[in-house]
This record gives structure tokens, C-alpha cells and sequence, in this order.
């Protein structure tokens, strides 16, 4: 009997968990929706919307207060019955604006509108034509992209303007230059602030550092030294008297010792070395 047991909440489990991953796998399902009242709304917007509502007032609606905006869209709901996120409306004129400068006006709006779907809502691509050439002759062209909610609600409106590639890297190439440029010049505008803030402050400390030490007073000369002339030793005798006084004295000195007179002749002085 337990053993039955165990079997059967052992196939329970079993059976739970691959329900639970049978669940997990499938796919959320997506919004239901009838293409040809999508398309009529993305057609709408197009043409009673950016068809009639000229540049000038697209750009007033575009900045105007959002409480003129829900009057609008108000209106837009008891005259056609479709419901607009005010956001939305206004947020599509402001980008309608920016692709009216490359488009120029709107010359024709496709019949078909790309549509996809996913479990939140429903999007509806149309491909508006403009009066605007490129650069090879043909028509340039917008892609108008309508958002629709699961109740068939507006909630978003964009207007893309299809570029080449060529259109798309020069556009790349002038941001990232631009990019680069403006971050240059706020550096070297910093560099600069900083520079004369380290002027300024070196300025403020001369300005108000104090002399450390007094001024010293001034020293008093030294007395004057007067000179006193020395006068000139009297001139040395002349070598040969010198050596005829010498010879003399010796003379006399032997003629003393001996008692024989010596002549001062027979003497003869070979050097004279003065001290």
C-alpha cells in the first residue's frame, strides 16, 4: 500500500512539471486585431491629421500646454470615435515637424500598412511620400509608425524619414564631430576658468601675506681708517762697500789674533746672502 502511494505521487509530480514547462514554453499570445480597421486608423492619422493641420498650427499644438492637448484629442474622440493619448499626439506633431524639414509636404500616403503585433499592442507602419527629392531625383520618403493599444487606443505616433547609407554615415560622421568638438571646447573653456581662478588666487595672497620680519634698521658705519705713510727704508749700502767693510773687520780680527798685520786684500768675499 505504501509503495502505491509513493508511485502515484511520484506520477503527480511527474505530471505537474511537464505541465509546468508546457506552460512555460508556449508563447504569449498575441493581440487580436482586424487589419483593415488598423490600417483605416494609421490612414486617419496620415491624412485628416498631418493632411490638414498646416505647419503653423502643428508647431502652436506642439507647444502648446497639455490641457489644450486633451481638448483637442477630446474632440478628435466625440467627433470619430478614436481615442488618442494626448502625449502621443502631441509627441507625433513635434516628430511630423522635424521630418517636414527633410519630406517637405505630404504628397501621398501608402493604401497598405505594414502591420505586427506582439501580446501588448499593435504597431501599423505607413510609407508617407513627400515633395522633397534626394540626391538621385527620386521622391524622398517617411515611414509613419501608429501604436495601437489591445482596446484599438492610440498610445504612440512617430514620423522616420528614410535616409541612404551614404545619408545615414554622413549624418553619423557630422554628429561625432560635433560630439567631439563640443566636448573640446568645454575643456579648453575649463582649462581656462581654472587658469584664472589660480591667477586670482595667487593675486588675493600677495595682497594680503604680511611681510614675516621686520624691516632691519639700517647699520652704522664703520669708522674711517686713517692711513699713516710709512716711510721708505733708507737704501741698501752698496755691495761693494759691504764687502770692503767686511774684508776689514776680518783683517783686523786675524792681525789682533795673530800680531801680524793682515791686509784686507787677501781676503775676497765669493757670495752675499741678505735675510
Amino acid at each position: 500500500m505504501k509503495n502505491l502511494v509513493k508511485k502515484l505521487a511520484l506520477v503527480s509530480f511527474v505530471v505537474c512539471l511537464v505541465l509546468s514547462m508546457t506552460a512555460c514554453g508556449k508563447e504569449a499570445a498575441k493581440v487580436e486585431y482586424d487589419s483593415a480597421t488598423v490600417t483605416s486608423v494609421a490612414q486617419f492619422v496620415a491624412q485628416n491629421l498631418y493632411g490638414v493641420v498646416d505647419e503653423e498650427n502643428a508647431k502652436k499644438l506642439s507647444e502648446a500646454d497639455i490641457e489644450d492637448i486633451e481638448a483637442v484629442v477630446s474632440n478628435i474622440e466625440s467627433s470619430y470615435g478614436l481615442k488618442v493619448d494626448a502625449g502621443a499626439f502631441q509627441s507625433g506633431l513635434s516628430s511630423y515637424l522635424s521630418a517636414v524639414e527633410e519630406l517637405g509636404s505630404v504628397a501621398e500616403v501608402s493604401k497598405d500598412a505594414k502591420i505586427s503585433a506582439d501580446d501588448k499592442e499593435v504597431i501599423a507602419d505607413l510609407t508617407l511620400t513627400g515633395t522633397n527629392l534626394k540626391a538621385d531625383g527620386s521622391p524622398r520618403t517617411a515611414e509613419l509608425e501608429v501604436i495601437l493599444t489591445k482596446r484599438m487606443a492610440i498610445s504612440s505616433i512617430a514620423v522616420n524619414v528614410e535616409r541612404t547609407w551614404g545619408e545615414k554615415i554622413t549624418n553619423a560622421a557630422l554628429n561625432t564631430v560635433l560630439g567631439m568638438g563640443t566636448t573640446f571646447v568645454v575643456l579648453i573653456f575649463i582649462s581656462i576658468v581654472i587658469w584664472l581662478m589660480g591667477l586670482i588666487v595667487t593675486g588675493a595672497q600677495k595682497k594680503t601675506e604680511a611681510p614675516k620680519t621686520a624691516a632691519k634698521p639700517a647699520s652704522a658705519p664703520a669708522p674711517a681708517v686713517e692711513k699713516t705713510e710709512v716711510p721708505a727704508a733708507p737704501a741698501a749700502a752698496d755691495d761693494q762697500e759691504l764687502i770692503a767693510v767686511i774684508a776689514a773687520a776680518i783683517a783686523a780680527y786675524e792681525s789682533e789674533a795673530t800680531g801680524v798685520y793682515v791686509s784686507p786684500d787677501t781676503f775676497v768675499v765669493r757670495s752675499l746672502r741678505r735675510h
